[in-house]
């Protein structure tokens, strides 16, 4: 009788530094477009690591002086970001 190793099923993978740090910048770039008044409010939808980078996306936007806040699907998906004005 063979033996037999079992098939490892495909399954999530942590994101790198690298999507993390492109993610961030996509925010980034969202935050300078308020600060400099290009753009009232910026929405990045389809955003797959928005929950990974939220806290530091919040964190440069309050240090911008911009509001941040994450919109969840109520079914699974992607989440979007909205950065805009303080309300």
């Amino acid at each position: 009788m063979e033996h037999s190793e079992p098939t490892p099923f495909p399954h999530a993978l942590e994101p790198s530094d690298e999507d993390l740090d492109d993610a961030l910048a996509e925010v980034d770039a969202a935050i300078a477009l308020i600060h400099r008044g290009a753009a009232v409010r910026v929405r990045l939808v389809g955003f797959v690591l928005a929950e990974a980078v939220a806290g530091l996306a919040a964190a440069h936007a309050q240090l911008a002086g911009v509001g941040f806040q994450i919109d969840r699907p109520d079914v699974a998906g992607a989440a979007a970001m909205i950065i805009g004005p303080i309300v």
